[in-house]
């Protein structure tokens, strides 16, 4: 039951995008005019996704920078108690292990 809907879903994807992607071919077949237009277009799109990538590693880099001199110090200095994973009985001992869990001051 599971793998026909997930195999359905897969058919539903792909005849969409293959039917809109002929489409969109046939419409630019007609205009030659179209493709100095679509060049810019792909060019604009490629440079997009390429700052996209280039931010993602940035902040990757930074992130683990971050991670490797800060918070380091700060964990091995923290020990978890025997009952820090045991479920809090009201909101005040939620609150407060909260606190305690995010070594807040």
């Amino acid at each position: 039951m599971k793998n026909k809907f997930f195999k359905s879903i897969k058919y539903a994807i792909l005849v969409v995008l293959l039917c809109t992607a002929n489409f969109a071919f046939a419409v630019n077949s007609v205009e030659a005019s179209n493709i100095p237009a679509m060049k810019t277009i792909a060019v604009k799109f490629v440079l997009a996704m390429l700052g996209v990538a280039f931010f993602s590693i940035l902040i990757f880099v930074g992130l683990s920078l971050y991670n490797r001199f800060f918070v380091s110090r700060e964990a091995k200095d923290f020990n978890l108690r025997r009952d820090s994973l045991k479920t809090p009985q009201d909101e005040d001992e939620a609150v407060l292990m909260f606190i305690t869990k995010n070594r807040l001051q």
